[in-house]
């Protein structure tokens, strides 16, 4: 371990949060008017892979097994994966992963399906363990999707203007938390159809009529009285797993100040052009679809890597949910990748869906499709929002315009920390 990160190891939270705060001018970086006008004379610097993996596994890594201490009878049903991370994900469904640009290329960091078994006390290791194990999963993890920083949008409307002077410049690392919706609308509608719910789902933008669930009321396993509005759910639903991007981003943040990094969050940026739903600019790659019933086309996942559960990864409505239900119940099936010490009770009281069960979550999900050409109804399949950037920062700036204490020691201390080793050529 080098000494940046044997301080960041050892960085107290409460001065992590204390001294946090965005620091956006970069080595090479130009503000070219105003008060505030000044032209680095210091060549980038790009982050190195120590340090963005180091980024990465704080922001969303993972780290062991989770807990899921829920009574079995009153939601644990809800949980997906049972892997823990770095950051919180509602139903333990963790379909919130990377995607990051530096001057060698554009990448995920492919996180959804891996096990977490394969990091079983990470968390209680030394910090020279602790940090080889994670460089190894960050290396593991981290595919390369195309060579050279990503051409994502720099001028309005793809891009507000106050980010155009220093977002994606030389030497910077952007990542991009990217969230799945349709994961997390299935996961949910999945839960609210079981019996301690069975909440009967209608379309208020049209007339208030079942959401593809009359047969279900007929036959007295919805209830009738227990309505829920479609669009706003998923519109709640949604924001709980976007607010993801936010947490990820703050980690990312809390980092970033340990190691003496510049950086700052943003999201003035259109994920249209960003995922690359545009002829403008590639983004990151993402494929879109259009139906007549669509405004602007829909991003459904980077082919290969983050597909969403829906079509056209899947021929039908019916075939994505078969797929969720397979992703999920999987992992309940191995007794392995519960973390209970008798796991086999936990599977006796708590069931997998019933045929009936996965009929009707079919049927909302087709209703939706059917009515709306798009699954969820209202919100991005893939959606983006929230960004991070890291990159090294130009103190002579903050030198020459800001009273001291606009940057920390360990700011000042960066280089010698991190970069030693590569400068005195050892």
């Amino acid at each position: 371990m080098n000494e940046g990160l044997k301080t960041a190891f050892s960085y107290p939270l409460v001065r992590a949060i204390l001294s946090r705060r965005s620091r956006r001018f970069g080595l090479g970086m130009e503000i070219d008017q105003g008060p505030l006008a000044y032209k680095s004379e210091k060549v980038p610097v790009p982050l190195s892979e120590e340090e963005e993996a180091f980024l990465v596994w704080m922001g969303t890594g993972i780290k062991s097994k989770n807990i899921s201490d829920i009574p079995p009878h009153l939601g644990l049903d809800l949980e997906v994966q049972f892997t823990s991370r770095a950051n919180p994900s509602l139903g333990d469904l963790h379909r919130t992963e990377i995607f990051y640009t530096n001057d060698e290329g554009t990448f995920m960091v492919k996180l959804h399906d891996i096990l977490p078994e394969d990091f079983a006390g990470l968390e209680a290791r030394e910090p020279g363990e602790c940090w080889e194990a994670i460089l190894e999963l960050f290396r593991r993890a981290r595919v390369r999707l195309e060579d050279g920083r990503a051409q994502i949008p720099d001028k309005p409307p793809g891009m507000a203007s106050h980010n155009l002077w220093n977002v994606n410049k030389p030497g910077t690392t952007v990542f991009f938390p990217i969230t799945d919706l349709t994961a997390g609308v299935l996961d949910l509608l999945f839960f609210y159809v079981r019996p301690s719910h069975r909440y009967n789902f209608v379309d208020e933008w049209h007339n208030n009529r079942p959401a593809g669930t009359e047969r279900w009321i007929k036959e007295g396993y919805i209830r009738e009285e227990m309505r829920m509005p479609l669009i706003d759910s998923e519109i709640r639903f949604a924001n709980g797993y976007i607010g993801e991007q936010a947490m990820i981003c703050q980690n990312f943040f809390l980092a970033a100040q340990t190691m003496g990094l510049g950086g700052f969050l943003f999201s003035g940026f259109s994920g249209v052009f960003l995922l690359g739903g545009t002829p403008f600019y590639r983004g990151l790659g993402f494929r879109f679809v259009m139906s007549e019933k669509h405004i602007q086309p829909l991003p459904v996942g980077r082919d290969g890597v983050f597909e969403a559960f829906c079509p056209p990864y899947y021929r039908s409505m019916d075939e994505a949910v078969d797929a969720f239900v397979e992703m999920k119940w999987s992992r309940w099936k191995d007794p392995k990748y519960l973390p209970y010490r008798q796991p086999e009770k936990i599977q006796a009281a708590v069931p997998p869906p019933s045929e009936r069960e996965i009929q009707i979550v079919k049927d909302i999900a087709n209703y939706i499709y059917n009515t709306y050409g798009r699954f969820p109804a209202v919100m991005d399949p893939m959606y983006a929002r929230f960004a991070f950037q890291a990159h090294h920062l130009d103190c002579d700036f903050y030198d020459r315009h800001y009273p001291p204490g606009a940057y920390t020691d360990l700011h000042a201390r960066h280089m010698e920390l991190w970069h030693a080793a590569k400068e005195d050529g050892s």
